[in-house]
């Protein structure tokens, strides 16, 4: 099952690709900062786990910049497929520093294995299926990923302070949110409106990280 969509206006694609560059220029920002405080403040975990959660980051709004930038028909559904794909891998190194940092206990690389096996399974599926429309099974899957969360909830918010936590869960309301407008297609812009609700949950995941596995709060 999949949702049918319309082909992007000019505008709206001019939209779509102004949304992520905004989104790279802020993960490489993001990136330096989090990896230089960490040299100062933290340890190599830290800075390995960080630098994973930036190069997701910059991987996901680069490969939604150049799908949205590209004319080429042919090279618009490959770069279609490496959007999506990215999008598992933005949530699984969203995940990292947490497990790997704040909680790091056998329960989190549980978590861990689990979050980066599914990305790898998204990632099968999305090579493998056909290019056309948006796949149910491939938002479900999203969303399964971002809320597996709650598993370690209780774990984890003892772990990271209330700061964390209110950015932690308005990153997660941000993304799921935007999911509507993902999925409503037909409605002008909604796509752009997506990238914005996608740049601030990753806003505020990039908070929640820093508030809690560098400079503690």
């Amino acid at each position: 099952m999949q949702t049918q969509c319309r082909p992007y206006t000019i505008k709206e694609e001019i939209c779509n690709t102004i949304t992520h560059i905004v989104g790279m220029l802020f993960s490489v920002c993001a990136l330096c900062v989090l990896v230089i405080l960490s040299c100062f403040y933290a340890d190599s975990w830290s800075i390995v786990s960080c630098s994973i959660f930036g190069a997701s980051m910059f991987g996901v709004f680069t490969a939604s910049t150049l799908y949205h930038a590209v004319q080429s028909q042919r090279t618009k559904s490959m770069l279609k497929k490496l959007d999506h794909i990215a999008i598992y891998y933005l949530i699984a190194g969203s995940y990292t520093p947490f497990m790997l940092v704040a909680m790091r206990s056998s329960l989190s690389w549980w978590i861990f294995g689990i979050i980066w096996g599914l990305a790898l399974i998204g990632t099968l599926l999305k090579i493998f299926s056909k290019p056309s429309g948006t796949k149910i099974w491939s938002i479900g899957l999203y969303l399964i990923m971002g809320w597996l969360v709650v598993v370690v909830s209780g774990k984890l918010f003892t772990t990271i302070s209330a700061t964390s936590i209110i950015f932690l869960v308005l990153g997660g309301l941000f993304y799921s949110g935007g999911v509507i407008f993902y999925i409503k297609k037909n409605l002008m812009y909604s796509h752009a409106i997506w990238h914005v609700f996608v740049l601030l949950g990753t806003v505020m995941h990039f908070f929640a990280i820093l508030f809690s596995c560098v400079v503690k709060v």
